[in-house]
């Protein structure tokens, strides 16, 4: 009885698994071929970024502002550096102000791996159940089936790379959300 319920366990895993691999596939395919489905990540539209606009005669800055702004921003700067120290500080001012890049295919495509987490939890508890029975069956007096233990090998390396993914999944869409906020 032991047997027929951690093989069917196995059985259905296995088949959860291919059913949302095939399922993935199919939308895929599917968002590819139908006119009007979804835009590839490569190509999606982006936020148009105001241009610079005209200044009015309102906006010029008056001639004794400018002299005045200018006297004011000479007393406030410090001395300046010998020239190797200030090409140091140089690029890290660039760095703060430079617009962050946008996420790679890659990392837009792995973001959307949100169904890795529960998957890979059910198979985590899928490989205890079975580990648990593998126990169990080696305490008994008969022997266990020959591939039973390449199986729960499997199981247990199939949970893992699922969890990975997961992971790799969050830290790419919080990448991805971190870009589209800062936009």
């Amino acid at each position: 009885m032991a047997y027929l319920l951690v093989m069917g366990s196995v059985l259905l895993s296995i088949g959860v698994c291919l059913g949302w691999a095939c399922w993935s596939l199919g939308r895929w395919t599917l968002g590819r071929l139908l006119p009007g489905g979804r835009q590839s990540s490569g190509t999606a539209t982006q936020k148009a970024k105001p241009g610079p606009r005209a200044r009015s005669r309102s906006d010029a800055p008056t001639k004794a502002s400018s002299k005045a702004a200018n006297k004011a921003q000479a007393k406030s700067e410090p001395r300046q550096e010998p020239r190797a120290s200030r090409g140091k500080a140089a690029p890290a001012k660039a760095v703060k102000n430079k617009e962050p890049t946008p996420p790679w295919a890659l990392t837009r495509g792995l973001s959307r791996f949100g169904s890795a987490l529960p998957l890979g939890l059910l198979m985590a508890l899928i490989y205890g159940v079975v580990r648990l029975a593998e126990k169990g069956m080696a305490a008994r007096a008969e022997s266990t089936p020959e591939g039973y233990h390449q199986l729960v090998s499997v199981l247990g390396v199939t949970a893992v790379a699922l969890l990975a993914l997961a992971l790799v999944s969050r830290f790419c869409r919080w990448r991805v959300d971190r870009y589209e906020r800062r936009q």
